[in-house]
């Protein structure tokens, strides 16, 4: 809440900037049988009122305050509420409230919600089998102790680890009577909801391509859409993993 007030502040604050290089007045448009007529709207000069308006830039420009205008009463309103929300936000939420309950209150009590940190906890120690590896295949071990299949995912693991984002390594899953091993299982803390994670790391492979396109056309027609639940990045052997678009994707993403 308090990313989104900073940005709205620094939203209407760029907007009066710009209004301040167009021209006063409201921009008027009426269809007149099927032609459009423009007029300016001067207000608090009765005499100029509905001006008719033929220049093209200036009924751009006089359009264009007409929309930052809304935008600023739109993002002042939002902004009020989230003060509003922010003022009297309780200062423990109903995740709290099982962690502030005595050991013996927590024994006989059934949780309708988990702290965050207990939630984790289950979500991470549920087991789960993974994919087996091959005999000579590579070995990467990360930073929590696992081993996994490439050096890029051993970097991805280790970023996701610093971050604090929990995920699962190769956990199964199940679409279409099929079973999968999407390469990083990722609880998305902010909405308690997992998603998934592919790297594709060998795509100027045209084999490896072809698989990579059907797997991931797989996720998709069976409901778990690109960006919304399933993320993904590439390399191929000129174009390495971008540190810069992981990070940007765990923020963005992940929390």
């Amino acid at each position: 809440m308090n990313g989104r007030l900073e940005s709205l502040t620094g939203l209407i604050s760029s907007i009066r900037s710009r209004m301040s290089s167009l021209p006063e007045g409201n921009l008027r448009i009426r269809n007149n049988g099927g032609k459009i007529y423009y007029y300016a709207d001067y207000e608090g000069y009765e005499e100029n009122r509905k001006t008719p308006v033929y220049d093209r830039k200036l009924i751009r420009d006089l359009a264009q305050r007409s929309y930052y205008k809304k935008l600023i009463r739109s993002a002042q309103k939002e902004s009020k509420a989230i003060e509003y929300y922010l003022r009297y936000l309780p200062d423990k939420t109903i995740e709290d409230i099982y962690g502030t309950l005595s050991q013996s209150r927590q024994d006989i009590v059934i949780p309708v919600r988990l702290p965050d940190k207990e939630y984790t906890d289950k979500w991470l120690s549920a087991p789960y089998e993974r994919k087996p590896f091959n005999e000579g295949d590579p070995y990467y071990l990360t930073e929590r102790g696992e081993r996994v299949r490439s050096k890029s995912e051993q970097i991805i693991a280790n970023r996701l680890y610093a971050k604090g984002i929990p995920y699962k390594y190769e956990c199964p899953l199940i679409i279409n009577g099929k079973t999968i091993y999407p390469d990083f299982t990722i609880l998305k803390m902010s909405t308690r909801e997992t998603v998934y994670y592919e790297h594709l790391g060998k795509m100027g492979d045209e084999d490896y391509a072809n698989k990579a396109v059907f797997r991931i056309n797989n996720y998709v027609i069976n409901g778990i859409t690109i960006g919304r639940k399933l993320f993904t990045t590439m390399e191929s052997g000129r174009m390495p993993l971008d540190l810069r678009v992981l990070d940007k994707m765990i923020e963005e993403n992940f929390r």
